[in-house]
């Protein structure tokens, strides 16, 4: 079966491509690229989902559950295969727009963390009765960072085309990105979405920690940081509404540009804490216990 590495160099390839098309000035030039584009990134694709596949299949040969999904690698290669079924999505419905050169970055820094840090990172270990509630928390963390990184690209791309449209004349550039209205409210539609997936992603985590331990450590770093994600989320939306409303996508897409900043900040933080790892015997969970018996 392909790994990580085939379908890392399967999707530069589609950028080097897009790249091509970018700089290219004749029309036929570009449909035969368009063209090559779409079909290494079919191949891209298809290897990714190989890959996916054959790690469900070993796990339920080997009677383990998702034993492939309790790393941070794992989870980054599902993270890039969503953003590239978005991607086949926008390339279907709107195959003359370069959108690759603003959403194959993102894939490729996921599938290129997931090569370099390929199991080093394990999210933690848990008993069965945690499982199935640390996988609804993962899901929902995970759909709601990559709405944000989604965001993130449509507000890139908003910058740009504005940036184009003012300067089309001068520049020359023979260019194409969905209109600004559109770009507009894909932000908006990401970030709202991401506000509820992170939500659910704090409800559910809070379950999975009162299941595994019998309470809820609220001061805990991974909760803390979710927490104020999510209530930034929420703000970000309410601020997008009314910028919106008033005429100003620039703020839609720089609102869009800090919340995935503040996502990429905060999962770091997350990582690199014991974030969703069994506390038994840790400092930190014998002073919570403590402070149960002093209550």
């Amino acid at each position: 079966m392909p790994n990580a590495t085939c379908f890392l160099i399967a999707y530069l390839l589609v950028l080097v491509l897009e790249t091509f098309r970018f700089a290219s000035s004749s029309d036929s030039t570009r449909r035969w690229i368009i063209r090559l584009s779409v079909g290494m990134f079919l191949i891209a694709w298809l290897t990714h989902t190989l890959y996916l596949v054959d790690l469900v299949f070993q796990s339920a040969l080997h009677e383990q559950g998702l034993r492939y999904l309790k790393t941070w690698g794992d989870w980054s290669i599902v993270a890039a295969w969503i953003i590239s079924m978005a991607y086949s999505v926008m390339l279907w419905r709107r195959s003359d727009k370069q959108i690759g050169l603003f959403l194959l970055p993102l894939i490729l820094i996921l599938v290129g963390l997931a090569v370099v840090f390929p199991s080093e990172s394990p999210i933690g270990r848990a008993t069965s009765t945690v499982t199935f509630w640390r996988m609804v928390h993962s899901m929902a963390m995970l759909i709601g960072t990559i709405l944000v990184a989604l965001g993130f690209a449509s507000a890139v791309m908003y910058f740009v085309h504005a940036w184009k449209l003012k300067r089309s004349p001068a520049i020359g550039w023979n260019f194409r990105l969905p209109s600004l209205e559109y770009l507009q409210q894909m932000g908006r539609n990401c970030i709202l979405g991401s506000a509820a997936a992170i939500g659910f992603g704090v409800i559910s985590g809070a379950i999975m920690n009162f299941t595994r331990d019998g309470f809820v450590a609220w001061t805990d770093r991974g909760i803390l940081l979710t927490t104020a994600l999510f209530i930034w989320l929420c703000i970000a939306a309410v601020a997008q509404k009314i910028s919106s409303t008033r005429g100003k996508g620039q703020w839609t897409a720089a609102l869009n540009i800090l919340s995935f900043a503040i996502v990429v900040a905060a999962l770091a933080a997350v990582v690199s804490a014991p974030h969703g790892a069994s506390n038994t015997g840790s400092k930190q969970s014998q002073l919570h216990v403590l402070v149960r018996v002093d209550a």
